[in-house]
Parts: structure tokens; sequence; C-alpha cells
């Protein structure tokens, strides 16, 4: 019965050939080491996404509660004979006008009353 039990555990131990991480040669370790830390800093990656996604986020909704309403609008509806008109027209604002104006430029005119030679050089200053 022992006999048969050491040549069961014979087999099984050189069936698999003692699998077990210290058995593993050096470029395995490496490379499972290797997917280890690329699966860590995905990880760490995807965290950080997530917690600037929320401050963006917080950011955002603190912007919208700061943030006054538009000026309100009058709608005034005209009811006729069998016609139905609808009128909008916004209410003056009661602050004063937004200072920012765009500039403007003034116009360019281009003349093309004189030929010019085509292989004539242009003048060098």
């Amino acid at each position: 019965m022992h006999n048969k039990t050491l040549l069961l555990f014979l087999f099984f131990a050189v069936a698999f050939q003692f699998s077990g991480c210290v058995s593993m040669d050096a470029q395995t370790r490496r490379e499972h080491a290797y997917r280890h830390y690329v699966a860590k800093q995905m990880k760490k990656r995807q965290r950080e996404m997530a917690r600037a996604q929320k401050q963006a986020n917080r950011d955002m909704k603190r912007k919208l509660k700061d943030l006054q309403p538009s000026e309100p609008k009058v709608t005034t509806t005209l009811e006729g004979f069998g016609s139905q008109e609808t009128a909008s027209e916004p209410v003056a604002p009661s602050g004063p006008p937004p200072a920012f104006k765009e500039p403007v430029v003034d116009p360019i005119t281009v003349s093309a009353s004189s030929a010019i030679p085509a292989d004539a050089a242009p003048p060098q200053q």
C-alpha cells in the first residue's frame, strides 16, 4: 500500500513538473511582474481619471449655481377672428450694458487697374 502511494505521488510530480511559482524561470517571473505592473498602473490611471471627472462635475455645478438666470421675457398673445399670433419681446435689462465691444477693422480696397507681369520679381526692401 505504501509503495503504491509513493509511485502515485512520483507520477503526479513528474506529470506536473512542480509547476509552482518557485520553479518559474527568470523570464517568466519578469513577464508576470510586468503584467502585474501594467494592471496596477491602469487601475491607478482609471482611479485618477474618475477623481478628476468628479472634481470637474463639482466645479461645473458650482459655476451653474452661481450663474444668474437670463433676463425675463414678456409674451403676448393676440387672438383674432380665427387666427392666432404670438409676439415675444424681451424686457429691458435692469443692469448696465456689457463693457465688451468687438473691434471693427476698416475694409481694405484692392485695385486691379494696372496689370503686373507674372515673371516680374516683387520689390525687395
